[in-house]
């Protein structure tokens, strides 16, 4: 049986090796050729050693754990991670791997008491910098963080609570944290063979195509997956709506089809992604119990199991709105550049493909913010306790968002 929880089993051999080997990591398989940060910043990691630290990055790819591995390096102090449940189950050797280098469970958008106790408690420990990511998951845009969730500070502030019940109140600091990728190099060449690789899967492809604008390419490309989409869920192509207004209905359309077979009644003020959010909830808790927790006979659990593979089945389409969701026409004119245009390029990549392909080479650029100590927000949280949570969790996410902007 899958386990539902897997601990952190830090482990220095590995810690020690993998930080070795560091440098071929990131040039060879991720194509990082340069990590950027001012001295001053890690000289603020730094200070805070043998504190209650919880490292908040934004999540723009699957690369960012590495990089915060390799902050853990650079100021020679180890790091426990949080990382989705799906990592340690979809590639058992990846995740023997990472849970040997401090990373541990969580099953996303449920109630995981194991990962929550975890959590708790190496906080109130103190012995590594925790690492969680409060987007929850990647979005794939350098330049746009999806709303965090408040899971971070309510976390933070339990473990205050434990440390309160010891009568040894202590400081636990929220780092915010700016990841940001370029590329080193003009890409112009890599998008044009993207595009032709894009044309040619989608058989639309013809010679003429290479004197033509790579945008103008990529806008008849979107035009021909939104109307395959649209076949697809049976959507009748309205000529009265603009590509936009085409691309949110698919999204609506999809949200509302698996609401409907859950059962599940989203309110009309929610946004897409609160939506989006609230569907993976629902379906993860249903997908992550243990058979033994809701079953009794072997015909029980074999439909149980069954119940299981249909709502999987739902994962993909969840995740098409996912990928898409911050994606509209009009993304790469304003501010262009080769990133933007590689984002949308890759999440088409993942569409077509069935997975993103690396380009390289690429610098990250890290910022780090002003720390909030939440020991100073505690008596308010006491009194307040919702309020203090939404109003610490927009100012983290508030000066992830300037420090995003400060990176050239």
């Amino acid at each position: 049986m899958i386990r539902k929880f897997y601990e952190p089993r830090d482990n220095e051999f590995f810690i020690k090796f993998a930080k070795f080997i560091l440098p071929l990591t990131l040039k060879h398989f991720y194509k990082i050729k340069e990590i950027q940060i001012d001295q001053k910043d890690i000289e603020k990691l730094k200070n805070l050693k043998n504190q209650r630290v919880i490292l908040c990055p934004n999540h723009p790819t699957t690369n960012d754990p590495i990089i915060m591995f390799y902050l853990s390096k650079v100021i020679d102090y180890n790091f426990n991670y949080l990382a989705a449940w799906d990592v340690f189950v979809e590639n058992p050797i990846q995740g023997y791997i990472i849970q040997h280098l401090g990373a541990y469970s969580i099953i996303r958008g449920t109630l995981d008491n194991d990962s929550f106790k975890k959590t708790i408690e190496l906080i109130v420990k103190g012995k590594n910098y925790l690492v969680i990511f409060p987007e929850g998951d990647t979005n794939g845009l350098n330049e746009y963080i999806m709303p965090f969730q408040s899971g971070v500070i309510q976390l933070a502030f339990w473990a205050l609570d434990e440390l309160n019940k010891q009568n040894n109140p202590q400081n636990i600091f929220i780092l915010p944290i700016a990841i940001k990728y370029k590329y080193l190099k003009d890409m112009k060449q890599e998008i044009l063979l993207a595009l032709k690789r894009i044309e040619q899967k989608l058989k639309i492809y013809n010679i003429e195509n290479e004197n033509k604008d790579p945008y103008e390419r990529l806008l008849a490309i979107a035009e021909n997956l939104l109307t395959i989409a649209e076949k697809f869920y049976n959507l009748k192509k309205d000529p009265n709506l603009s590509f936009n207004e085409r691309l949110t209905r698919i999204k609506e359309f999809i949200i509302n089809k698996v609401a409907t077979y859950l059962d599940v009644k989203l309110k009309d003020n929610m946004n897409l992604l609160n939506k989006l959010r609230t569907l993976f909830n629902v379906i993860n808790s249903v997908i992550y119990i243990e058979n033994n927790e809701l079953n009794t006979t072997d015909y029980e659990k074999r439909l149980y199991q069954e119940k299981r593979q249909e709502l999987k089945n739902f994962y993909d389409d969840l995740h098409r709105v996912w990928k898409f969701i911050a994606i509209y026409e009009g993304y790469i004119k304003e501010n262009p550049s080769d990133e933007k245009f590689l984002e949308v390029i890759k999440r088409i990549e993942w569409e077509l493909f069935g997975k993103e392909r690396r380009y390289g080479p690429l610098k990250a650029i890290i910022k780090i913010g002003k720390e909030i100590n939440l020991l100073d927000y505690y008596q308010n949280y006491k009194k307040q306790k919702k309020e203090t949570i939404e109003h610490l969790t927009n100012e983290l996410e508030n000066q992830v968002k300037e420090l995003l902007l400060k990176i050239d």
